[in-house]
């Protein structure tokens, strides 16, 4: 019996989050019919080629569109879920402007299902231009570096950043059984793809289960009968 118990105990305690990747590209391959890339195109990372943490790196190519493209990624038949996470290395080509005056407006916006859930400006240009986003620790690669396209030198310097561990595209509230993703480079200075664009590479996206709110109360009571097993125990001694 005492086993019995102190085994409910634990099992109350441990915490039920069933998590699973639903889609995962390289942009190695064919592109996947998941994506509708506007205009974008896979081509090769350049000077990105290496930056990352270990195992998530850019390397071959990545899906690279110029500013004011709209970037699509469909998901259907998801598993049974109540959260949904993001993550892709994002390349920051060339002369984005960030926040400012002109040329400036080059927010990246990303939506899922509609509802934005991400936009923030990126600046490469000039180092007195305004960049909204602040990356959390470790997540910039790189900053205003010639990483190759446009440069070098003047305005065509790039960044690099890994939005995996972005905390605004993870756990995200959602439990319908198809979930659809939109990327862009929007604002008032979008300018040609020679000019200034953007990449992903490693996209990803998981799903979990978020524990009933049942979990809590059973791991209280598993905590109760411990308590009650041991407080029995000493009395007999």
């Amino acid at each position: 019996m005492k086993h019995m118990v102190c085994g409910a105990a634990l099992g109350a305690l441990s915490v039920v989050a069933h998590a699973g990747t639903v889609f995962s590209t390289d942009f190695e391959g064919p592109l996947p019919s998941a994506i509708s890339p506007g205009v974008a195109t896979v081509t090769g990372v350049d000077g990105f080629a290496g930056l990352g943490p270990t195992g998530y790196q850019f390397g071959g190519r990545f899906l690279r569109s110029p500013t004011g493209n709209v970037v699509t990624l469909t998901l259907d038949n998801l598993p049974d879920h109540q959260a949904i996470s993001l993550g892709f290395l994002l390349a920051a080509i060339d002369s984005l402007d960030g926040t400012g005056t002109f040329p400036q407006g080059d927010f990246l916006t990303i939506t899922l299902d509609g509802v934005q859930v991400f936009r923030e400006s990126f600046a490469n240009a000039l180092s007195s231009q305004i960049q909204s986003y602040v990356p959390s620790a470790g997540g910039e690669l790189a900053r205003h570096v010639d990483l190759g396209f446009s440069g070098p030198g003047s305005y065509y310097t790039d960044s690099a950043y890994n939005f995996a561990i972005e905390p605004r595209l993870q756990n995200l509230a959602h439990t319908g059984s198809s979930a659809v993703f939109t990327f862009q480079m929007e604002g008032p200075g979008i300018q040609p793809l020679d000019d200034e664009s953007w990449a992903m590479d490693g996209l990803t996206v998981s799903v979990s289960a978020v524990p009933e709110p049942a979990t809590g109360t059973l791991a209280l009571l598993g905590l109760a009968g411990l308590g009650v097993w041991v407080a029995r125990g000493q009395r007999r001694r």
